[in-house]
């Protein structure tokens, strides 16, 4: 049953006037992008003067199967006969109040996953966990982390869902991300030196980080990773908040506790689970020890929690395995982490990659990581520790700011540099050798997805 009707609509958007509704409408909530379009959605439409909705002129494709069109001046949207919400306020707020309305009345829980690295992953392994035997929607499929990406997300979830999940960004601010989502759990995976500006420190982050806690109840719980960088600041926002902490990590004080051995295991409550006995990423057990705090929490079984995450595949970009054969006939297996980087995530992704294929061909394909504030060229120096630790065959290096990380390591390992993705690409095939096991990683703006695209495009197999 949808949500929306045209009471909820008026409560929602006070001040707005509607128009051509029969008296039976509903909709199953609103979109803002012509690609995440399903029939029954209200269409935003994207006003001269608007930043966000879809231009309804450019698909009209789209009309005959949405329920109604909402704009801030719908005039020219009449001709199309269909029924017409004319918002009485900016577009960018009418999301925020319909998100907001529909939070109201939303009697499951609320689940905020925030980070500098791992929230995507993360999301994702608790909506492996919780939709094996409840109703579960989340924001991961949609890419949607903004404050204005929620609440569009949030319009079209289910009432009678047992959970949301919600993958939460700082952008649009994380306090109004908090006042949207109003969390009953919040999870903060870490901080690391990414989204810093001019005169910013990583404290700052992690305060700003820690305002996902601002909205939530008294008795609510915060999920912290315990080793992450400025715990105390954010430890202290929960306790001012009244919130039950739960930390996992590595560390013997941490209460899901991860350790990586000759065995990946778990001690939750003193007892020790065994996951299995292969080479993974610290970053990813620890992503996984945060998805078992909530389960746990919410009374799953740990060992029926370990059987789903056994099982689970790292999402595009963010880990995804798959092999691809070459124009020459040559076969690569692909590591694509190409989504986005930042001075930690790229230490664990770098270094889980050694561990994991320690015995092959390894090349490392790495661009910028943006972002970084004043200390970002040290920070790509940096890297060149890691990168020596796991002695690849090969790096390739793409973009302006990683330029100081090819200087340092250039007399060491076999390394090019390319100043963009364009230079790169048409080299690629021939730096490759067969067998190669290659991992891709950048900042999102660096492009190094295009190299990831043109390898998936060569895809052996799903």
């Amino acid at each position: 049953m949808n949500f929306w009707n045209e009471t909820n609509i008026k409560e929602a958007l006070t001040g707005a006037k509607t128009y051509n509704f029969p008296e039976d409408w509903t909709s199953s909530g609103l979109v803002i992008w012509q690609d995440n379009f399903k029939p029954g959605n209200m269409i935003l439409a994207r006003g001269k003067d608007d930043t966000r909705g879809i231009s309804i002129e450019k698909h009209t494709d789209l009309i005959p199967d949405c329920a109604a069109i909402a704009a801030v001046k719908p005039i020219e949207y009449f001709k199309y006969n269909k029924p017409i919400i004319e918002l009485g306020c900016k577009s960018s707020d009418a999301l925020i109040l319909m998100a907001r309305y529909i939070r109201k009345f939303f009697n499951g829980k609320v689940i905020g996953v925030t980070g500098s690295s791992g929230k995507s992953t993360t999301t994702q392994m608790l909506v492996d966990i919780f939709s094996t035997n409840f109703k579960v929607n989340s924001n991961i499929a949609s890419k949607a982390n903004t404050t204005w990406g929620i609440a569009w997300n949030m319009t079209r979830f289910g009432i009678n869902d047992d959970y949301w999940i919600i993958e939460t960004s700082l952008g649009g601010g994380m306090s109004r991300n908090s006042a949207i989502t109003k969390p009953d759990y919040a999870i903060i995976m870490n901080v690391a030196p990414v989204h810093l500006t001019k005169n910013m420190e990583l404290s700052d982050i992690a305060e700003e980080k820690s305002h996902i806690f601002n909205s939530m109840k008294e008795n609510s719980t915060a999920i912290i990773y315990k080793e992450t960088a400025y715990y105390d600041i954010i430890e202290k926002a929960a306790k001012f908040k009244g919130l039950n902490i739960i930390t996992f990590g590595e560390s013997s004080e941490a209460d899901i506790r991860v350790i990586a051995d000759k065995e990946n295991k778990f001690i939750i409550d003193g007892k020790t689970f065994v996951l299995n006995s292969e080479p993974i990423g610290i970053h990813i057990l620890l992503d996984m020890a945060a998805a078992i705090a909530v389960a746990k929490i919410e009374g799953l079984e740990p060992e029926n929690t370990l059987e789903i995450l056994r099982k689970f595949k790292c999402l595009s970009g963010r880990g995804e395995v798959f092999e691809s054969r070459l124009t020459d006939g040559k076969k690569v297996v692909v590591i694509d982490e190409a989504y986005n980087a930042n001075p930690l995530s790229m230490k664990y992704a770098i270094t889980a990659f050694g561990k994991k294929y320690q015995n092959y061909n390894k090349v490392l394909i790495l661009g910028d990581m943006a972002e970084c504030g004043e200390n970002s060229k040290q920070f790509h120096k940096d890297l060149a520790e890691i990168i020596e630790n796991i002695s690849p065959q090969k790096v390739l290096l793409c973009g302006e700011e990683i330029k100081v990380l090819y200087d340092s390591i250039i007399n060491k390992i076999t390394c090019k540099y390319y100043e963009n993705v364009k230079e790169l690409l048409p080299t690629l095939e021939t730096e490759l050798s067969d067998n190669d096991h290659i991992i891709i990683k950048s900042s999102h703006s660096t492009g190094l997805y295009k190299i990831s695209d043109f390898l998936r495009n060569k895809k052996l197999y799903s």
